[in-house]
């Protein structure tokens, strides 16, 4: 087992092998565009915010300026459709709505309603299939840095999960699921798909007309407790939206929340959910051996480690971890961080002993992106009682 200064400088030259891959090929400029979307500057820790976020910085200004114009814009359409867009569609605004890395949003109408247009970028699917195997660079490295995993499989789950996302068609295919299930709920709203106008490189849906958490809102705790249970919830359904962004996720003229851009979603083991909740329970109960147990079933720790484990939780968590409510916002994430750094001891030990299921990735980056978009807003709540109820009773109704 490498003493924590050794098994830090390793993570660290993993981040900096990682930067430079990502820097060199499509696939990697995107995601660290997304990166930089998805964090508050205040959550990079020296000398990572010296380093590292300038070059997220730049990737996500690179992405806005990319922008196709509208001739482009009508090729990728007539290529899609097999006619002009004028023969499908009542209008179509010559300027995007929304722009980022892969792809850019137009409003148009149909029948006389809105709807948004979608296009992908082109190139950019076989790009990415191609500089994907760079991806393989870091087997070695993670192999090195965490005993416990399987590196190449978590690569080739990257690897699918990341060329589902480029694929519009699919992301019209997963949209139509979430559509069905949650569609006449009174707590959340998703666009619906024009099936015969979705195609690899675009996607049609109804426009959602609704205030971006961006803009603000007016009861974030409702709005939190939505997004937990629609992200956490999706486990028990089967299916996972790992990509929740702050412009993604609008506030309805009824109270309702709207999720738009389903391109990150992920199939998930519905069994696994069990396990998790345990994992909840266990530490809410502080109960080290049920903690062990229910990491163990996960693959992601030894259950020998649970008293560990809860000693780490119990301490970085704070008030969040606690049934109080308790403020989860930019600043209490940095007092986690700092709660880290003062059992980073152990917090290391646990990293690089722990194993990580390849099935888990996609989850594991929902649940980042959920607490942060929540943290970006700020909401209060008592969250193991939150994230519980979501894991237990999924989607259906209380």
């Amino acid at each position: 087992m490498p003493d924590q200064d050794d098994a830090l400088r390793q993570l660290d030259s993993l981040v900096q092998l990682a930067l430079r891959v990502a820097t060199s090929a499509p696939s990697g400029r995107i995601a660290l565009a997304k990166l930089a979307t998805s964090i508050d500057p205040s959550w990079m820790p020296p000398p990572w915010d010296k380093t590292i976020w300038p070059q997220l910085v730049a990737a996500r200004e690179a992405a806005v300026a990319d922008q196709l114009s509208f001739k482009t814009v009508e090729g990728v359409l007539q290529s899609a459709w097999g006619a002009k867009w004028t023969e499908e569609l009542d209008s179509l605004e010559s300027s995007p709505v929304a722009v980022t890395a892969s792809s850019q949003v137009h409003r148009g109408a149909l029948d006389g309603k809105p709807v948004a247009v979608k296009v992908l970028k082109p190139g950019l699917m076989s790009s990415v299939r191609q500089d994907l195997t760079l991806l393989d660079t870091l087997v070695g490295p993670l192999r090195s840095a965490f005993p416990a995993i399987d590196p190449a499989a978590l690569v080739r789950e990257a690897r699918e999960r990341v060329m589902d996302e480029l694929d519009l068609e699919q992301e019209a295919s997963v949209t139509r699921q979430f559509d069905r299930a949650l569609r006449g709920s009174d707590w959340l709203v998703v666009p619906t798909p024009v099936g015969r106008l979705c195609h690899q490189d675009v996607i049609v849906t109804a426009w959602l007309d609704g205030k971006p958490l961006s803009a603000g809102v007016a009861d974030p705790d409702a709005v939190a407790a939505a997004l937990v249970r629609f992200v956490l919830g999706g486990l028990r359904v089967g299916l996972v939206h790992a990509d929740l962004d702050l412009d993604d996720v609008l506030v309805m003229p009824d109270g309702r929340v709207g999720v738009l851009d389903f391109g990150c979603v992920a199939p998930v083991v519905t069994g696994r959910v069990d396990h998790a909740l345990a994992v909840v329970d266990a530490f809410a109960a502080g109960d080290a051996s049920g903690l062990g147990r229910a990491l163990q079933a996960l693959g992601l720790l030894d259950a020998e480690r649970g008293a560990l484990a809860l000693s780490v939780a119990t301490a970085a968590l704070g008030p969040l971890g606690k049934e109080a409510p308790a403020l989860l916002d930019v600043r209490a994430v940095v007092d986690v961080m700092k709660r880290v750094e003062s059992v980073g001891r152990d917090a290391v030990t646990l990293l690089v002993s722990g194993g990580l299921e390849p099935a888990d990735l996609w989850p594991g980056r929902a649940i980042g992106h959920l607490f942060s978009v929540i943290a970006r807003v700020g909401a209060t709540a008592s969250w193991p009682e939150l994230v519980r109820e979501a894991l237990e009773l999924g989607w259906s109704e209380r």
